[in-house]
């Protein structure tokens, strides 16, 4: 059996390389993108650009704009069209430094990092001394000009991920390490459809196989132009793996995951929750929830530096319904885990610890799965109400989150188990679909933001 869990994993590993490598070879979506930024902001060629067969495309000193894009894309490029090309006004490393000021500005929870020391304003000034690789500039730019929200993104990790690196007293390459990192963890995302990252869609299995990708394309970019940085290029691999063993593309556990990546991925849901939610409570429910997919030194150094407050609110009131949900949904949970006598199946390990963790919380809270009514008088108290909605936020995040991790997996899981044991995951994909109807009225697919959030992509 291990031996087909092998070769499954090697089949699913090959198939997310292929699509990251068809993406940076057919480059249509960059493209569109680059030439679209061309037609407000001032591109030229700065030297002849040639097909991989020796055809001249274009002449040093031509002017992109969209119009020029199909002529680019029926043809296969001698190198990188980004490459040949040279922006006016493009992102700098002192742009970075003035945009990353204007964000602490517009965002409590930075400047609550600030107030706990001088790490913030150190990453500025960092910021403002990295050298940054011409052609990573120009990328960045494609990014700030076409896709805004995901470059305030990358520059929220970037200010988060430094803060980290720098309680944890790592070196200053470690630091230049991280912000780089940072700043290229999502770059896969620019040869991404972009109607995939639209955070209103509703994202297929079909389509989750290209933004999956994300992070080897990223990683090939990283590694073609940060040559010096190997460390870079496997952090932006490895950022979406998780200590549990949950996270893609490899499924990575333990020690197996970098410490830089470790530092990326806690950044990443970090921005990604405060971006959604501007709520401490919101980011104190995502640590406490995910102790075990996270490195716990990182979540700690986070958990010390949140107020229990910043003004923020949760999305959704708990009412009574969702208690029921959740407290049916730890009822079966205990009756999955009873006939498996606790011990899980070497392949649903994440599953098991996961449960565990969202468990913990909601007894903590005041779940009593026997009795949900006895947390209905918790409701009333509005501060109470408020860390109490924020929980069931994240609870059902994690559990849609499971939902899509097991079922990515299935196909390989099926192959190692028992009988019995697939019949006890068909029950629970059961149970979590009836949680999730419950809490949401509707069963619906998974969006971009919602992904996003729940890996909190």
């Amino acid at each position: 059996m291990a031996s087909i869990m092998k070769e499954l994993s090697e089949l699913d590993h090959a198939q997310h390389e292929l699509q990251a490598r068809k993406a940076l070879d057919e480059d249509v979506h960059y493209m569109t993108s680059l030439t679209q930024m061309a037609d407000v902001k001032e591109v030229v060629a700065r030297e002849e650009v040639f097909t991989a067969k020796g055809i001249k495309l274009l002449d040093r000193g031509v002017a992109i704009g969209s119009d020029l894009r199909e002529r680019l894309l029926k043809h296969v490029l001698l190198k990188p069209i980004d490459q040949s090309l040279v922006i006016k006004d493009g992102v700098t490393a002192d742009l970075l430094a003035e945009e990353a000021a204007g964000l602490i500005a517009s965002e409590p929870f930075l400047q609550n990092l600030q107030s706990g020391g001088e790490e913030i304003q150190r990453s500025q000034d960092a910021l403002r001394q990295l050298r940054l690789p011409e052609q990573l500039g120009f990328k960045l730019t494609v990014m700030r000009t076409q896709l805004p929200w995901l470059f305030k993104h990358i520059l929220m990790v970037v200010l988060v991920g430094h803060y980290l690196v720098q309680r944890l007293r790592l070196s200053p390459q470690q630091g230049t390490d991280a912000m780089l990192s940072g700043l290229v963890h999502d770059i896969g995302e620019l040869h991404t459809d972009p109607s995939l990252l639209d955070r209103r869609h509703r994202v297929s299995e079909t389509e989750f196989a290209h933004i999956d990708a994300h992070p080897i394309t990223g990683y090939l970019i990283a590694r073609e132009i940060l040559p010096a940085n190997p460390e870079v290029a496997a952090a932006v691999l490895q950022h979406h793996e998780r200590l549990d063993g949950s996270g893609y593309p490899y499924g990575l556990r333990g020690e197996r995951v970098s410490l830089l990546a470790r530092v990326i991925a806690v950044a990443d849901a970090c921005a990604s929750i405060i971006a959604r939610y501007k709520s401490s409570e919101r980011l104190r429910a995502l640590l406490q929830l995910n102790r075990r997919k996270f490195d716990p030194v990182l979540i700690a150094l986070l958990q010390r530096a949140l107020v229990l407050s910043d003004g923020g609110t949760a999305t959704t009131r708990v009412d009574f319904e969702q208690i029921q949900a959740a407290a049916q949904m730890l009822l079966r949970w205990t009756e999955i885990s009873a006939a498996r006598q606790g011990v899980a199946p070497a392949e649903l390990g994440f599953l098991f610890e996961r449960m565990s963790d969202v468990r913990i919380m909601l007894v903590q809270f005041g779940l009593d799965q026997n009795d949900p009514r006895a947390m209905q008088a918790l409701v009333g108290d509005q501060v109470i109400a408020r860390e109490l909605s924020a929980v069931f936020d994240e609870v059902r995040w994690q559990i849609a989150d499971l939902q899509r991790e097991t079922q990515r997996r299935r196909e390989a899981i099926a192959a190692t188990m028992s009988t019995a044991d697939s019949t006890l995951l068909d029950t629970w994909l059961a149970a979590i679909r009836d949680f999730l109807q419950a809490v949401t009225g509707a069963e619906q697919a998974p969006s971009t933001e919602r992904r996003r959030i729940s890996e909190a992509g």
